[in-house]
């Protein structure tokens, strides 16, 4: 396990956690901080896994910025596609939508999709 390649990972990661409880329990902000707790972790992870790939493994630079690229297109279609059908929803039905409720719903499915076509275009090989 190489720590020197994913030190700046647990740093920050380490950070954001305790942001992310800091907001949690002195302020307050039930949601927002267990987001930011839940993206520190996250973060903590991805240096776990960077530290046990061997060197040989670890892909080149120009392959994951255009799988980042592809991969933030199906997002963002996606999140697009979304967004008309609920306020299609909204503008036929007022009172069936919340805002709060509609902005969640919309990130949320906006980073399950670039995670997901990330992963496709990584298994699937790059064209």
């Amino acid at each position: 396990m190489e720590l020197k390649r994913s030190k700046p990972h647990f740093i920050l990661g380490s950070a954001i956690i305790l942001l992310g409880i800091t907001l949690f329990t002195v302020f307050d902000l039930k949601f927002l901080g267990a987001g930011i707790t839940f993206s520190g972790l996250m973060l903590v992870f991805i240096g776990i896994y960077w530290a046990t790939k061997r060197k040989t493994e670890i892909p080149a630079d120009e392959m994951h910025k255009r799988i980042n690229e592809k991969a933030g297109s199906n997002a963002f279609w996606t999140v697009m596609g979304l967004m008309a059908i609920l306020g299609y929803a909204n503008h036929y039905s007022p009172d069936l939508l919340e805002f709060r409720y509609v902005f969640e719903l919309v990130i949320i499915v906006g980073m399950f999709t670039f995670v997901a076509s990330r992963f496709y275009y990584i298994r699937r090989g790059f064209s």
